[in-house]
């Protein structure tokens, strides 16, 4: 059985600029599946992108799994609006240089939106702690989500090694990471655990 969480209660003041449920809101429902998995709310068929988009991965292999699902946006959760500008950390620089506050994260306006990243990063990360996951299916190349790979920062659509935001942060505390295309390895590890 595959379950996904999304019972909503209200925290704070709704989020204009968000299509999910206010992301400042917390879950209600407790858990009580054996495995918890973050995912990408964009991967879930959520139109949360920074073009207004989704971008469905088949995670069909988690299905009949006893595995809760937990979907997550960071951007959303940072309070920026869908669809938006997009944004790439600064070139030359890591997601762990963020979170140290010695980077910026800006939009292709030149708009610093490092707070909204770091806010929604942490957001993420309690969730994960709330719900007590381990791992994290994340989207690929995003700012805030990529796992291996993440745009260089100069909107140029060159790609280089390094995570994004809140994929640092999670991995930062102990989370495992895989991208959309890792559902197999996934499956894998949980069944290790």
């Amino acid at each position: 059985m595959i379950s996904l969480v999304g019972t909503w209660q209200e925290s704070n003041e709704p989020s204009p600029n968000s299509v999910l449920p206010n992301p400042k809101k917390r879950f209600r429902k407790q858990v009580a599946n054996n495995h918890v998995v973050l995912v990408s709310a964009c991967l879930l068929g959520q139109p949360v992108r920074y073009d207004g988009q989704s971008k469905v991965a088949d995670l069909s292999c988690l299905v009949n799994k006893d595995i809760t699902l937990v979907a997550i946006c960071p951007e959303c959760a940072g309070s920026l609006p869908t669809p938006r500008v997009p944004c790439e950390i600064e070139k030359d620089m890591t997601a762990g240089d963020i979170l140290a506050g010695q980077a910026k994260i800006k939009n292709a306006d030149g708009i610093d939106c490092t707070q909204q990243y770091v806010e929604g990063s942490r957001f993420c990360l309690r969730m994960a702690q709330q719900h007590r996951a381990h791992h994290a299916i994340l989207k690929e190349k995003s700012p805030a989500c990529g796992t291996h790979m993440v745009y260089d920062g100069q909107f140029n659509g060159t790609l280089k090694s390094g995570r994004g935001v809140t994929a640092e942060l999670l991995h930062q505390n102990g989370i495992k990471l895989f991208n959309e295309n890792q559902c197999e390895e996934l499956l894998a590890q949980l069944e290790k655990s």
